[in-house]
């Protein structure tokens, strides 16, 4: 069936919809100011099935493919900011050792 969906590429209205339950936010007094309100959308299961399906071939496709770039580090599984600055590090103590860059 979502296979068909995403062939056909259909994504039913109803999969779009949320309902979305308000969450009062921490420190707040004034119940009557809608500010004072944050939300929480829950979003229908069915739809969540095949967007887990979607990116999970997605994932696969550029992991074995190599699509991805071997510095990328944002948004990757696995990877993390620390992983940016070590690279970095790493660069830059090339860069010294090279006579590349100059130290301050």
């Amino acid at each position: 069936m979502y296979n068909g969906y995403l062939k056909n590429e259909i994504f039913p209205e109803r999969w779009k919809k949320a309902k979305i339950i308000p969450n009062l936010k921490p420190g707040t007094q004034m119940l009557e100011e809608v500010t004072k309100y944050g939300h929480i959308s829950v979003l229908n299961v069915g739809g969540k099935i095949p967007e887990r399906s979607l990116i999970n071939r997605m994932n696969l496709f550029m992991y074995s493919t190599e699509f991805l770039n071997k510095n990328q580090h944002g948004f990757i599984s696995q990877t993390s900011t620390t992983f940016a600055i070590m690279a970095l590090k790493y660069i830059a103590q090339e860069g010294l050792n090279k006579g590349e860059i100059q130290q301050f």
